[in-house]
């Protein structure tokens, strides 16, 4: 059974040949490999043009024009021969028997998705953290949205949807796991216009369709870190769509809330939101309030929060002690985007050194990394 692998390329011409060599030395060899060369500037379309000539499994993928990231996956899914897709990151790898591994089971339970686990790899120093699934493993688990609520199936389909709202039980991207197409085209997907979140939208798209699923334990995707994604320079702008495209997430998956009747995950997704503030408004507060930056920082922070489900937050401090005196809820309650940006301007201070860290790591040693 043919497993359709995608890897888009933009800027990545220094890690591609550790990718396709990956898929080269799979046990499985029913495989092949969907190069989507997203109108890269660099050299990735040469460095691909060199393995295809050897391969004939290793079908190139031309963008004409920058799609971004998501569609440029999508362009995969499109094109792909096979029953299954497994999707790789343009600087990340594979271990040798990871196709095999998914693919087997995948087979002999005709499962709609395998997840595997994985590495979180530092290539500096050859370090490696591992990441396993807190699902059970290697055992065949139904899911199903529409079945009552006494059956196993719904049971699951709550417990591991629950998933997107906060419990992290599995990694929520397109990589590490083995999914059938079928799924994706009956799931209607269409790529977001906005690269924010796209791992997201995509999986919460197809997870209500899909009916058998199984977590195994082996370790074989490599994520690289400090990698081509977290190697991001944040600004206003990008810190800008961030907080603007949470709100129209926020409100795609309020929908797939009452859709499946899963109320139990309102307080989930308000927390999340919560948390966004923090997180995004935190890598952005450089400055003071009162300086031109900050006004034009909360200027954006006062439209953002006009929208009307935020008056709905109060229900998080009813009978919920963590959030009884939280300065950043109380802020948003209220609309008061200069409080908010306030408290945001203290966290950014606070994580001072986790920023130059990582910038550290990123701009002088990463670029030393055996690829």
């Amino acid at each position: 059974m043919t497993i359709s692998v995608i890897a888009n390329f933009y800027k990545s011409e220094r890690y591609i040949p550790k990718l396709i060599q990956s898929v080269l030395a799979q046990s499985y060899s029913d495989w092949e490999l969907l190069c989507v060369n997203d109108c890269s500037p660099g050299n990735d379309l040469a460095v691909i043009e060199k393995f295809a000539k050897k391969d004939s499994r290793i079908r190139i993928i031309n963008n004409e024009t920058n799609l971004g990231i998501c569609k440029a996956k999508y362009r995969g899914i499109e094109e792909a021969k096979g029953e299954y897709l497994c999707f790789i990151d343009g600087d990340d790898w594979l271990e040798p028997d990871a196709l095999k591994k998914m693919i087997e089971p995948a087979i002999e339970h005709d499962l709609d998705m395998v997840v595997m686990n994985h590495k979180k790899v530092l290539p500096i120093i050859g370090y490696a953290r591992l990441h396993c699934t807190q699902a059970p493993v290697d055992t065949v688990i139904e899911i199903n949205p529409h079945a009552t609520e006494e059956d196993d199936a719904r049971k699951n389909f709550v417990r591991y949807y629950s998933n997107f709202f906060g419990n992290s039980v599995f990694m929520v991207t397109y990589w590490g796991k083995l999914i059938k197409k079928s799924v994706i085209t009956e799931s209607g997907f269409t790529p977001p216009s906005s690269y924010i979140a796209e791992d997201f939208v995509f999986s919460m798209t197809i997870f209500p369709y899909l009916r058998k699923i199984m977590f195994i334990d082996y370790a074989g995707y490599n994520w690289r870190w400090g990698g081509i994604t977290s190697g991001k320079k944040n600004n206003i702008w990008t810190g800008e769509m961030n907080i603007r495209r949470s709100n129209e997430i926020y409100m795609d998956r309020l929908q797939l809330i009452e859709k499946y009747s899963l109320n139990c995950f309102e307080q989930g997704l308000m927390i999340e939101q919560r948390n966004n503030f923090e997180g995004f408004i935190g890598n952005e507060a450089k400055e003071d309030a009162e300086t031109e930056y900050g006004k034009s920082v909360i200027k954006v922070l006062n439209e953002v929060l006009q929208a009307g489900f935020y008056s709905d937050f109060l229900k998080l401090k009813e009978g919920n002690d963590k959030y009884a005196d939280d300065e950043l809820l109380d802020s948003i309650i209220a609309r008061d985007a200069k409080r908010v940006y306030k408290y945001c301007r203290k966290v950014y201070k606070t994580n001072q050194m986790k920023r130059v860290v990582k910038n550290a790591i990123h701009t002088v040693l990463y670029p030393l990394a055996k690829v």
